[in-house]
């Protein structure tokens, strides 16, 4: 413990800059010192912007990808790691082999060796989910003469020319213990249990066989890729919040690490060099899914206040992007691997357990395009029928959605349902060139958007009192 007065300079433990003046004899340790001062400072900074995914880093799978040889592609893009490290690929992409590889980084290898590795794993013959993470790394490149001092300017060995910043990916895997079947942990192992059989099952055929027994479990698999992003955002965690904000002296206050993933690094299974980018499902049929924004985030600044972060944090504004973003995705993916018949069918509970506060539901069961049935999509839960309103708002009561909880349709809290004007418009009045029909679903806590506006509505697509 240090102590202070006032007015008295502080500076231990301060980043230590070279100090140059005339006739001071310059080593290779005091032009390291001043790279390693200013790595200090702009890992500050860093820290000050917060961890997360800058821009890019987009994880696809690869052209080259197969379910038992799966190679996945990052686009070029930055990121920083809670030490304040960039991770960045200066490349258009980079594919990256799922394999296992025993190399890890030499002590000396470059400016990023602090870096530990998470807890190591054998293989993957199990079935389970992994983090797919990307960490910073360096190492050396080139050669040059190195002349010691007294040698009169000959050389007598060589040197490492450059330090080269780069990445490394990883693969971590996601934990996920047993619980009551009412929390999302529960429901999340129980239906790996259930899919375990099936999986291996679905690996064992191929052709029309193999195609129809997916589409069979595609409902079970769609709602545990569901539950899984959900386990990540701790969203039944912070549902408990409003029950004891004051827990008193003898209470367990609210903690402020609620998801999986702190879960993660609490238990050294993902450090704080990583940054994740992306969930994969991975088990005895191959790769079945990866999904992105169950881990993936935006740059999240430090919390004012760790016991107000569950409900006053930068942290719950990117998770609720998160949400959306995960949601729009895993309907995009259902719509472009499920037949019609099914997709407009499909019920959302058999698909879903949550929905983001607002997002856009593709409406099929009216148009010829692909999509749901919103009727058919809500069967099992409480929903004012629809509305219009004005695409004008859809700015406002997106960004407003962000610190909203997602819609759980376990529950018979209603929702708002909404037909935006504008497209409907478009596919009423241009058949020829028809437009995809949407609809947007909304948490019936946010402000109702379809009040009649006569002077700002339209006669055939508005709202009447």
């Amino acid at each position: 413990m240090s102590s202070v007065d006032l007015y008295t300079k502080f500076t231990k433990g301060g980043i230590l800059n070279t100090n140059f003046f005339n006739g001071r004899l310059l080593v290779a340790e005091d032009l390291t010192a001043l790279q390693t001062a200013g790595a200090q400072q702009r890992q500050q900074l860093a820290r000050a912007l917060g961890d997360g995914v800058a821009y890019g880093l987009q994880v696809s799978l690869a052209p080259s990808s197969t379910p038992n040889a799966p190679v996945v592609r990052v686009t070029k893009g930055l990121a920083f790691n809670r030490n304040g490290q960039a991770a960045a690929v200066s490349l258009d992409f980079v594919d990256v082999a799922l394999v296992i590889t025993p190399d890890t980084p030499a002590a000396d290898a470059g400016m990023f060796a602090e870096c530990p590795p998470p807890q190591p794993f054998q293989q993957l013959t199990n079935l389970g989910l992994y983090v797919f993470t990307v960490q910073p790394s360096s190492d050396y490149q080139d050669r040059v003469t190195m002349v010691e001092l007294n040698s009169s300017g000959m050389g007598s060995s060589c040197g490492s020319k450059y330090v080269a910043e780069g990445v490394q990916f990883r693969f971590d895997p996601l934990q996920v213990t047993s619980g009551d079947s009412s929390t999302v942990r529960g429901q999340v192992a129980a239906l790996a249990a259930q899919l375990d059989p099936l999986l291996a099952q679905l690996a064992n055929l191929s052709g029309a066989a193999q195609s129809a027994f997916a589409l069979t479990i595609a409902p079970m698999l769609s709602k545990f890729r569901n539950l899984v992003a959900h386990l990540c955002f701790g969203t039944d965690t912070l549902a408990r919040f409003p029950i004891n904000i004051f827990p008193g002296a003898s209470g367990t206050p609210f903690p402020a690490n609620y998801s999986v993933l702190d879960d993660m690094r609490a238990a050294g299974l993902l450090t704080d060099c990583e940054v994740p980018l992306a969930l994969v499902y991975w088990t005895s049929s191959g790769l079945v899914f990866l999904d992105d924004w169950a881990v993936r985030r935006t740059l999240i600044p430090p919390a004012a206040s760790a016991k107000w972060a569950p409900l006053l944090s930068p942290r719950r504004i990117a998770e609720g992007l998160a949400i959306f973003l995960q949601f729009q995705k895993q309907v995009e993916d259902l719509r472009s691997n499920l037949p019609l018949t099914q997709l407009s069918s499909a019920l959302g509970t058999d698909y879903f357990r949550f929905l983001p506060a607002a997002g856009f539901l593709p409406i099929g069961s009216i148009s010829s395009s692909a999509g749901l049935d919103y009727v058919q999509f809500l069967k099992n839960n409480t929903y004012r029928n629809p509305v219009h309103a004005e695409g004008a708002v859809l700015d406002s009561l997106f960004l407003q959605s962000l610190a909203f909880p997602p819609v759980d349709l376990n529950s018979q809290e209603m929702v708002w349902l909404y037909w935006v004007r504008q497209n409907m418009q478009f596919v009423v009045t241009s058949p020829a060139n028809p437009s995809q029909q949407y609809m947007v679903l909304t948490n019936g806590h946010i402000e109702f958007q379809g009040c009649a506006r006569y002077d700002l509505n339209y006669w055939d697509f508005a709202n009447y009192d």
